[in-house]
């Protein structure tokens, strides 16, 4: 685990605020060279910590519907599922988890059939799949990548 100091906080803070701000800028507000700003980015990006990527809004792409999907499986099945889920365009996140439901998605599609194609052909058929809960989401009150980052683990 990497410890951030406060020059690297204050780095991923810029980017949050604007993630196309340059190296220049960022160390002109800074009061450090690019040159710093760039070997800072390289550490953080190498070592996991922070990841500069774009994030697509699924509405304007004419993804309207999303839904929250609980799934019960046999222990043995969990990861076999939860890995061919993850392998459709439509879920955009899908892990194992503790409790009744080991499986959790979230699938984004252009509508509810859609959803439903995937939910009834794909997912109920799955061996081990013993019972599926969705939700669907109706509207968003907030939705924040940064804070609540999930690691990928395998």
């Amino acid at each position: 685990m990497m410890r951030l100091d406060d020059l690297d906080q204050r780095i991923i803070g810029l980017l949050a605020e604007d993630a196309r701000i340059s190296n220049r800028e960022a160390a002109r507000l800074l009061g450090i060279s690019d040159t710093a700003v760039r070997k800072r980015l390289k550490k953080l990006s190498d070592s996991g910590a922070a990841k500069i990527t774009a994030v697509a809004d699924s509405a304007a792409l004419g993804m309207t519907t999303a839904v929250l999907v609980r799934v019960q499986t046999s222990p043995e099945t969990a990861r076999d599922v939860v890995e061919a889920m993850a392998s459709f365009d439509e879920v955009s996140f899908a892990a194992l988890m503790t409790g009744r439901f080991n499986i959790v998605l979230l699938v984004a599609a252009q509508s509810r059939q859609a959803v439903a194609d995937i939910i009834h052909m794909h997912l109920r058929r799955r061996s081990g799949v013993h019972r599926v809960e969705t939700v669907e989401i109706v509207s968003v009150a907030k939705h924040n990548l940064d804070i609540a980052l999930v690691s990928r683990k395998r």
